[in-house]
């Protein structure tokens, strides 16, 4: 309908533009109107007022257009606007409640007359004394030009509370499950063999949404081990602009140690403040010698496993933990050999706009930290001004006490920002001691040389200052007669500095290093990395880099280093649709491991690029073992299958993984990739095959559902659909819909869709005439199914074999007429039909 309806439109624009005669023409020169010529149309079905109006720029017949919305310049939405017939023969759009509303147009909805609040048509001129309206028919656009006094002074990006929609209740399931097996030839080496599942999900009830990850291990040497990470429920209160959450949950950990605990929290949801106002987790890199397990690790608990292909690796997607405690990452090789380094993992300061708010207030009993207590959190943000924030906090537990103090500056010079955190702890088997702890961070982008200093943090502790998962950790491991140990614990001072020099066509240029040191003759901690990065304009793109870590007790004897330097070349290459994507060759040397040769391709098959695939060969010099490897990995509409295998040296290697998900509603179960914590279910019946734009990966089921893995909450969201891939007897009735989910929606969108034979009437009136141009054809049920094009042809799609329809083009007795089809089998078959028929007054 809604493409029909463009069209009529745009043939009635046609003559406007290019249909002036000698005589018009000297008039439009001297008037700059148009004229809109009779001459140009075939028959007497359209009256003189009609052409007089169509005449007019930016006119257009009565009735109701799906058009877009500007207001100010600035995008509104798309939205049904009805333009209704003036009595002084103008026509001018009507807009209901909620579309003004939206536009961001001040008015007082109580003084409008009762008939305006019933038919929801309401004028711009009854809400906005200076408004205009400016409306461009061949792009179907409307533009509202309304004084800022008359304007909702609202943030750009901002969608109100009453439009957030909590979506339906719907349960889901995350899936990662990944497989890993090694064979030896030497029989004193026995094979290898384990498995990690890991499962994300919840169900939602309206508002109230309940979320829970746990995973299963299975090693053939340890056997099974489930364990479950999370449960929880939460609820956004977006009147309030925060969320409140209850279960086994995580503290920030932005000023205090991140704690498990198991209790309640409210804090403030900084997503739901527009764009205009406004997470972390860091990337994990490493080095893998052959095709190996990686597995990462944050305060005792696993959070993610993965297979990686030889060669360097980057980790950008881990699942949302706690801004506090460093990551442990062991990277297990097909060959058996295992390596682990640590990732520093700490919250950045925050600067705040003026008269902004961030608060979070946390209170319950910890968890997995030693002995358990009662606590309670409450840490709050505000910014004065535009250069200055202020941070404040407290947390109490038994036995323990600490408050910080500190804020943010932001001038030319860059951001500087400070804490301080006074501690008083009851260590077990003494008395309270006391202690303080300074923070001291730096950012800057000097941009006359390009240069960021992304981090310059230095921390420094005294002797008595205690973090409260090192008092718990302590008070446990006493009572169970050992020792305690963590990254925090007796820290004396820790400096962390990352530096990035653009080169401008030169490439890049980075710095990163940290130190950390200890009391009581702990080891110190240094890593240091430098490195050298182009991309050139053929796309070959080159990395170098020498990194260094070692740790000192101060004694010489117990000093250990590691140096590793690499080199690493990227080449793009193109081989018609069945391409490589590009090929990789590195270089790295380890003063522990010695020199590791690396080589591999990777592209996709296929015009639509859901199957990838790599292939590659490393060497090793130190021990002389060449390796082989390859892998596929394929996205479907329902996972994301993929295996790996690769053969060295006296052994071989392979593994499969499958990621995906599959959500529970009233429709049944569908299938579909990774979703995030905010998704949506799109349902269309009998539109099998049809896909969303807005993934490639969401495709119509033949149960008419499909999933759309991600929404971006507190805005609006706007989901298309493509007709293309529907069977032919099937259309669109709408395929755009607009949403604003609230955080953690399940939101369940509907599109509408006809089935039947689509059939083309040739309809006349009994005077021989071809029915007006513009009417509208409704069925026998009333229901409007279509609208007569030019010549009298009217299209329409039915699931009825025969049918009564009645053609309207006014609202007078004589401005209407009846005709009847029937679809032969051929017709039926064919699921197209051409018919000839007469349109009889009665």
């Amino acid at each position: 309908m809604l493409i029909l309806r463009k069209f009529v439109v745009f043939i009635l624009v046609v003559p406007t533009t290019f249909s002036v005669s000698a005589t018009q023409m000297e008039k439009k020169d001297a008037t700059s109107d148009l004229y809109f010529d009779p001459a140009l149309f075939q028959g007497k079905n359209l009256s003189e007022a009609t052409y007089l109006r169509l005449s007019q720029p930016g006119s257009i017949e009565p009735g109701s257009y799906k058009i877009d919305i500007y207001t100010n310049g600035t995008y509104i939405e798309r939205a049904d606007v009805r333009f209704v017939l003036q009595p002084d023969g103008t026509v001018t759009p009507c807009f209901d409640i909620k579309t003004l509303q939206h536009a961001g147009i001040k008015f007082d909805s109580s003084r409008l007359s009762e008939k305006q609040k019933n038919t929801q048509c309401v004028e711009l001129k009854d809400v906005s004394k200076s408004g205009v309206s400016r409306f461009n028919r061949q792009q179907l656009r409307l533009d509202l030009s309304v004084p800022q006094s008359e304007m909702i002074n609202l943030p750009q990006g901002y969608v109100s509370p009453e439009n957030l929609d909590a979506g339906a209740s719907i349960g889901f399931i995350n899936y990662l499950t990944n497989y890993y097996h090694v064979s030896y030839s030497d029989n004193d080496l026995k094979n290898q063999d384990s498995a990690w599942l890991s499962l994300n999900g919840g169900v939602n009830m309206g508002a109230w949404q309940f979320r829970q990850l746990s995973n299963l291990n299975w090693s053939q040497q340890q056997g099974t081990r489930w364990q479950r990470v999370r449960s929880y429920v939460q609820r956004p209160l977006p009147a309030m602009s925060s969320q409140l959450s209850a279960g086994e949950l995580i503290t920030a950990g932005r000023f205090f140690s991140g704690l498990n605990y198991n209790g309640i929290n409210i804090s403030t949801e900084d997503r739901i403040l527009p764009d205009s106002m406004r997470g972390y987790a860091p990337v994990v890199r490493g080095v893998a010698t052959t095709t190996s397990k990686v597995t990462i690790s944050q305060n005792g608990q696993q959070i993610y496993q993965t297979t990686v292909s030889p060669g360097s690796f980057a980790i950008n997607d881990l699942y949302p933990t706690s801004y506090s405690g460093d990551l442990d990452v062991e990277v297990t090789g097909a060959d058996g050999r295992t390596s682990r380094f640590s990732v520093p993992f700490s919250a950045v300061p925050e600067s705040m706009r003026p008269g902004v708010s961030h608060f979070d207030l946390a209170v319950g009993k910890t968890r997995d930290s030693g002995e358990k207590s009662l606590f309670g959190d409450l840490t709050w943000q505000h910014g004065l001004s535009n250069s200055i924030t202020v941070n404040s906090g407290m947390r109490l537990a038994d036995g323990y006490t600490s408050a910080v103090v500190g804020g943010v500056y932001g001038s030319y010079l860059g951001a500087f920002g400070l804490d301080l955190t006074a501690s008083r702890a009851k260590l077990p088997g003494s008395d309270y001691v006391n202690g303080w702890m300074s923070h001291i961070s730096y950012s800057k982008t000097f941009q006359p040389t390009n240069t960021t200093l992304s981090l310059a943090s230095f921390r420094y502790s005294t002797s008595g200052y205690r973090d409260l998962s090192d008092v718990l950790g302590l008070r446990g491991s006493f009572s169970n007669d050992r020792n305690w140990r963590s990254a925090s614990y007796q820290q004396q001072s820790r400096y962390d500095i990352s530096m990035s020099q653009g080169l401008a066509e030169y490439g890049n240029l980075f710095v990163s290093g940290s130190l950390q040191q200890y009391r009581n003759s702990k080891d110190k901690d240094t890593q240091l990395q430098l490195g050298y990065s182009d991309s050139l304009k053929n796309g070959i793109s080159y990395n170098v880099s020498l990194g260094k870590q070692f740790t000192d007790t101060g004694s010489s004897s117990r000093r250990s280093s590691e140096t590793i330097t690499s080199l690493s070349l990227s080449i793009p290459l193109a081989f018609t649709d069945n391409r490589v994507s590009s090929v990789n060759s590195s270089w790295t040397h380890s003063s522990s491991s010695g020199d590791q040769y690396q080589t591999s391709a990777s592209g996709s098959i296929g015009s639509d690029q859901t199957l990838n695939y790599n292939v590659g060969a490393q060497h090793s010099r130190n021990n002389s073992q060449t390796t082989i490897n390859g892998g596929l990995q394929q996205s479907t509409s329902k996972a994301n299958l993929g295996i790996n295998a690769s053969r060295g040296q006296n052994y071989w290697q392979a593994s499969a993984m499958a990621q995906g998900a599959l959500a529970v509603h009233g429709g049944g179960v569908t299938f579909g990739p990774w979703l995030g914590d905010t998704f949506a279910l799109v349902e269309a019946k009998g539109a099998s095959g049809a896909k969303m734009f807005n993934s490639k990966q969401s495709v119509i089921n033949d149960e008419g559902y499909t999933l759309v893995p991600s929404l971006i909450p507190y805005r609006y969201n706007m989901l298309t659909l493509s007709p293309q891939g529907m069977a032919d007897d099937v259309e669109l009735i709408d395929n755009e819909k607009r949403i604003a989910p609230l955080a953690g929606a399940t939101v369940k969108i509907t599109f509408k869709t006809r089935a039947g034979t689509a059939l083309i009437i040739k309809a006349t009136q009994e005077n021989g005439q071809s029915v007006p141009l513009g009417a509208d054809v409704f069925d026998s049920s009333g229901v409007l199914t279509g609208m007569v094009a030019q010549n009298g042809q009217l299209y329409l799609r039915t699931d009825k074999k025969d049918d009564n329809l009645i053609v309207k083009w006014g609202e007078n007795t004589d401005e209407k007429c009846h005709l009847s089809y029937h679809l032969s089998s051929t017709d039926i078959a064919k699921k197209f039909g051409k018919k000839t028929a007469q349109c009889r007054s009665q």
